[in-house]
Formats: structure tokens, C-alpha cells, sequence
């Protein structure tokens, strides 16, 4: 199985979507008034500390446990196998609560990280997850991890049968309930393309989509406007690569070694007739 953690552009999608998990289950949890101590301390990468708060046996001490095993290094088996019987047992209690949906879903990314799964097996799970959940914070977090086995993992597809199922995948993967999620999604779409050695109009759509959700991390932010205004230049649209060019110099800070270069091709662009 190609190892996607490994693969150009996916890392900040596996990043991002634990960190919307995180927050997702938080608003779940938290209108029983469960302490949200431990899962502060996840949305931190603390996970060690974090696996001392979960400690009790409700579902939400059981998920925030097994969400702490697999990200405390190091990574074990024996943490592994752990973290799959507290997810199974939470699943036994009563199989129709969203916690349930979320131990779902954190059983099918063990599966896919951490276990020798075959990926057409990885991909139904993924899929048996978004059939049971459609609108979901967890199917929209579900849809961002299948692109990513769409795009570089499922066997038999050409570069274009691949993009354009990963592609497919924008009614679930962007929705707005969870933007940073949303935009590592179109972020790991533009990046493929760019592996596979595909660049055209689709990847300047994707990431002004991504653009427009305006990421709470400012790398991010003045990173997609520089991609914005490289992919735009490539292109021949001249005045929009200018214009953002000029955001991200705007943005970057004066250190950023790529700011020269950003105003040299903006120059450039300027005079060209």
C-alpha cells in the first residue's frame, strides 16, 4: 500500500483532520458538561497528557482515550490494538450515538495508518462511514481521507479517473462546517495534480476555493496565494497572477526568502506586454 503520510501534500490533511475531529466531538461532549480538559490537551498534540484526563468510562473518555493511543509515540501495536477494543466496546453501548459514528470512523483510519489493509477494503469502510453519516462533521472529515486513497492508493484508475473522484468528493470534503478540513481537501486536490504532472484551470479553482475559506493559519493563507499566483503565471493569466502575487507579498513577511522572487515575476508580468 503506497504510504500516503509520505506522499507531497498530504501531510497538513492527516494534521488537520484529527484537529476538526477534535473540535467536532468537543461540541458534542461538551453540552453533557464533560470536562474538556484532555481534549484541549489533544487539539495541542499534548497526547500523553491528554491520555492521563481520559480516564473514566463514558464514551467520550473512551474516544478521547483511543484518539490519544494512536497519536502517543511511540506507536505501538499493543497501543493499537488497545485503542481498537476502547472504539468497539464505545460502538457496543449503543451503536446509533454520534460518539459511535466517530469511534466508526477512527477504526477505519486505524485500519488505513496502521494495519495491513487492502485499499479496496479501506475504501468501501471509508465509504460505509459516509453512507451512515451524509452531512456529518465525521463525513466530511471521512470524504477528506477517501480522496486521498482516490488519488494515490486505489488501483486500476488513470491520473484522470483520479482526480475527477477525488473531485467528486467536493459536496462532502468542502463543506464549510469545518473550512480547514474543507481546505486541506482542495489543497491535497491541486497537489495531485501537480504530482501527476497535470496543471490547468482546475487547480487555480481549487485553490481559490480553498483561498476564499481564509484559513486560520497564515502560512496556509499566503502559501495558497503564492501557489495562486505560480499555477496563474503557468498559465498565461498574467493579471490575476500580478494580483496575487502582490497578496502575498503583502502577507509574507519581509524574511521570507520567497519574497524577492515573487516580486521579480511580478515585475516581469508587469512589463510584459
Amino acid at each position: 500500500m503506497t504510504d500516503t503520510m509520505k506522499t507531497p501534500g498530504t501531510r497538513w490533511l492527516w494534521r488537520f483532520s484529527a484537529l476538526a475531529l477534535l473540535l467536532a466531538v468537543h461540541s458534542v461532549y461538551a453540552k453533557n458538561g464533560a470536562s474538556d480538559e484532555g481534549w484541549r490537551l489533544l487539539s495541542r498534540y499534548l497526547y500523553a497528557d491528554a491520555a492521563d484526563k481520559f480516564q473514566g468510562n463514558d464514551a467520550a473518555s473512551k474516544l478521547g482515550l483511543a484518539a490519544s493511543l494512536i497519536n502517543k509515540p511511540p506507536i505501538t501495536q499493543g497501543k493499537i490494538k488497545d485503542a481498537e477494543g476502547l472504539l468497539r466496546e464505545l460502538i457496543s453501548q449503543d451503536e446509533s450515538t454520534d460518539m459511535a459514528q466517530y469511534a466508526r470512523y477512527l477504526l477505519v483510519r486505524i485500519a488505513h495508518l496502521h494495519r495491513e489493509s487492502a485499499v479496496t477494503e479501506i475504501e468501501s469502510r471509508y465509504r460505509d462511514v459516509l453512507a451512515m453519516n451524509e452531512g456529518s462533521a465525521v463525513a466530511q472529515i471521512t470524504a477528506s481521507h477517501l480522496a486521498l486513497v482516490l488519488l494515490y492508493q486505489s488501483p486500476n484508475l488513470s491520473v484522470e479517473e483520479r482526480l475527477a473522484s477525488a473531485d467528486g468528493l467536493a459536496p462532502m470534503a468542502s463543506r464549510a462546517a469545518l473550512p480547514e478540513v474543507a481546505i486541506s481537501y482542495y489543497r491535497t486536490l491541486a497537489a495531485a495534480a501537480m504530482y501527476y504532472g497535470v496543471v490547468d484551470q482546475r487547480l487555480v479553482t481549487w485553490l481559490e476555493a480553498a483561498r476564499a475559506l481564509n484559513s486560520a493559519d497564515e502560512l496556509i493563507r499566503i502559501g495558497v496565494s503564492l501557489q495562486l499566483a505560480e499555477i496563474s503565471r503557468v498559465l498565461g493569466l498574467h493579471e490575476k497572477a500580478v494580483g496575487y502575487y502582490r497578496e502575498f507579498i503583502a502577507e509574507a513577511v519581509p524574511t521570507d526568502q520567497r519574497v524577492n522572487t515573487a516580486r521579480l515575476r511580478m515585475e516581469e508580468l508587469e512589463v510584459t506586454p
